[in-house]
């Protein structure tokens, strides 16, 4: 079964878990098993992990979306936990922190253009300008996954790369949206945007804002999942 598993989340769904301003999804059924992002503490991330049964020594990869804390702050941390990974880090990065992970004996990746890091897992490489980011990209027989950790360059940006570069459609999209002070207009014409991308399932989080996730789960109807913390969201 393929699913993604949310570790760490400002947006709580299971009770005892440690919420934080962040993201992080462990994501099952690929080969891999792979941690997007990280959250903002170390000690949260792990804790959540040992409470959902999801062990760090069985993380094969990570994959950074961007450099801000609160989805790199558990990084080194989590590399105490398990070091024997890859880590697939944006351009851009600062030469110190990949110093900091190489330090820690784990393998460093940088990421340019993007491409498969598993079979049916590829980035879309970094995206953007100022707050640029890379996201995930899940193959599955019903179409594709999209996770993203902030979608600083635009959700429906993200999207239409997904689909040009890999040519998939992008019917599922999870994650942190960046929607928190945006107006209702411009969500809507969002999700419209987005419906004619031809996504029809959304699991926003994180940055997306309470008032913004009520205004896309109006919008998409049954295809609104409500995630956060602990959320176990099946793939297609």
């Amino acid at each position: 079964m393929r699913y993604a598993y949310v570790v760490f989340d400002n947006v709580a769904r299971t009770r005892g878990l440690k919420t934080g301003w962040g993201f992080a999804a462990v994501v099952f059924g690929y080969g891999r098993r792979i941690l997007f992002d990280t959250g903002a503490s170390p000690d949260k991330l792990l804790s959540n992990m040992i409470a959902l049964r999801v062990s760090p020594s069985e993380v094969d990869a990570v994959v950074i979306s961007h450099t801000h804390d609160d989805h790199m702050g558990g990084l080194m941390g989590f590399l105490r936990a398990n070091h024997r990974i890859e880590v697939f880090l944006p351009e851009g990065v600062k030469p110190e922190q990949i110093e900091q992970v190489e330090r820690t004996g784990a393998t460093p990746v940088i990421v340019g253009s993007g491409g498969e890091i598993a079979p049916g897992v590829s980035t879309t490489g970094v995206i953007g300008g100022r707050l640029a980011e890379q996201a995930l990209v899940l193959e599955g027989d019903g179409g594709a996954t999209l996770v993203t950790g902030c979608a600083h360059p635009g959700l429906d940006v993200l999207v239409e790369t997904a689909g040009e570069q890999l040519g998939v459609s992008v019917r599922l999209v999870i994650g942190g949206f960046h929607l928190k002070r945006h107006g209702r207009k411009a969500v809507v014409e969002l999700a419209e945007k987005l419906q004619r991308q031809g996504v029809e399932l959304l699991a926003p989080s994180h940055c997306t804002g309470e008032r913004s996730s009520l205004i896309l789960a109006e919008a998409f109807g049954d295809g609104y999942v409500a995630s956060g913390l602990g959320t176990r969201i099946p793939l297609l």
